[in-house]
């Protein structure tokens, strides 16, 4: 069996979307004659923790932790939130430790604050490298400073190597809306450069990422996508409440007001519809939800396992997909549309209606994607659904999913490596 040194940040107990590629992966590699060995964090700043996810890692799958520097205890010892993902923005009410912070990081630290554990995870490569044999090395990011061990090892060791982009790298959405210093910027476009010339071959989640790149001609695509596997033994259970669920964390950018709008729209005193949000959402638009929410409908619920989630997504009776409202995002594609699928529950996505996500439920027949402002055709797609509900059916015809299958995924990998 030949083998592959899989170096990525976020792994099992991290919880959140960029975990479950990689530890699917590593699940169905040795399937296809690959054996991974896994370098990563001992304790890094997660955006949450799901130690349920740790059962997935197969058992006889080589795990190697480092020591991993964090500076979430600093955000926490000076009473500001936890450590920010997906977000480089500060506002009026910030505190200063707030706004001088977000500065320096996004002027002198490039590319990402993650790069302090890079020294760590290429001491622990190295090691591995010089008393075990393998074949191939794989990076994967964000966070994008991991690439640059991939870089430093294929220079010392010469081995064949595979950079992983599950998100753009300087074309990333927080980057895009913030203000740099141009030689910030310059320096970060140059790394990007010097790792797409210097890898072997770029995988992406998405054509828009690859094109982004300029990997066109060196790279693949290979989405996210679900693990028939998860919903093993999840019955299906019929709900007192028809219920709109979302699942992950919630930006400005990333605003599900049209939604209960319409809601509130088709409500009457004998409705039974439920809004719930099953992550973090930002303060802002909470406050936005409660404001509008009338008819008392809305529920806001922590981060839970994946295991539960799995269970929450099974039974629900309409699922929330919302797509990033930026320039620029007809390419953006979250790793929660491929689960959506696995659970063939009806989708509603709000963003762009000629994206690359519309174009998935429209092929799959698993949903349908509405413009921001189009608030009466959202209204009459939930009461289409709700009237299903109401008599017991339901309109999920999700069909073609079968590419979207982590093992068909793994295989592609496979031949890749």
């Amino acid at each position: 069996m030949k083998k592959v040194l899989v170096i990525v940040y976020y792994w099992p107990p991290s919880g959140g979307a960029g975990v479950q590629r990689w530890l699917k992966f590593v699940k169905y590699l040795p399937n296809f004659g690959w054996l991974p060995t896994v370098i990563t964090t001992q304790d890094g700043d997660y955006p949450a923790i799901d130690n349920s996810l740790l059962a997935e890692v197969p058992e006889g799958i080589k795990v190697i932790r480092t020591k991993t520097p964090t500076f979430g205890k600093l955000f926490i010892r000076t009473n500001d939130q936890k450590i920010p993902y997906g977000s480089l923005e500060t506002k009026k009410g910030d505190s200063l430790f707030k706004k001088i912070t977000f500065w320096i990081r996004l002027n002198l630290i490039v590319p990402d604050a993650r790069k302090v554990w890079n020294r760590f995870a290429f001491q622990a490569a190295s090691k591995e490298l010089r008393t075990v044999q393998y074949n191939a090395i794989v990076t994967s990011g964000p966070p994008h400073s991991t690439h640059l061990i991939g870089l430093k090892l294929k220079e010392k060791f010469h081995l064949k190597w595979i950079a992983d982009f599950r998100d753009p790298w300087t074309k990333i959405d927080y980057l895009e809306k913030v203000k740099r210093h141009p030689f910030t910027e310059k320096m970060d476009k140059k790394l990007e450069v010097k790792v797409i010339a210097q890898s072997d071959f770029i995988l992406s989640i998405n054509q828009k990422i690859l094109q982004d790149l300029g990997a066109d001609q060196k790279g693949k695509i290979i989405p996210n996508g679900f693990d028939p596997a998860d919903f093993w033994g999840i019955e299906k259970e019929k709900t007192e409440n028809f219920e709109i669920n979302y699942f992950g964390n919630i930006t400005r950018e990333r605003d599900p007001a049209i939604v209960l709008k319409a809601v509130n729209q088709l409500f009457t005193n004998n409705s039974k519809i439920q809004m719930n949000f099953w992550g973090n959402v930002a303060e802002e638009v909470k406050t936005e939800l409660i404001k509008l929410d009338d008819n008392k409908l809305i529920n806001f619920f922590n981060y839970i396992p994946h295991c539960k989630v799995l269970q929450k997504m099974v039974n629900s009776s309409l699922l929330l997909l919302l797509i990033n409202d930026v320039p620029d995002n007809k390419g953006i594609l979250t790793g929660k549309i491929y689960e959506y699928l696995g659970v063939q529950a009806p989708i509603l996505g709000i963003g762009p209606a000629d994206g690359e996500a519309a174009a998935i439920l429209q092929e799959t027949k698993a949903g349908k994607m509405f413009g921001y402002e189009d608030q009466q055709n959202v209204a009459d797609f939930i009461f289409q659904q709700y009237s299903l509900w109401k008599t017991g059916q339901s309109s999920a015809v999700s069909c073609k999913i079968e590419k979207f299958s982590r093992i068909e995924q793994t295989k592609e990998l496979a031949k890749i490596l």
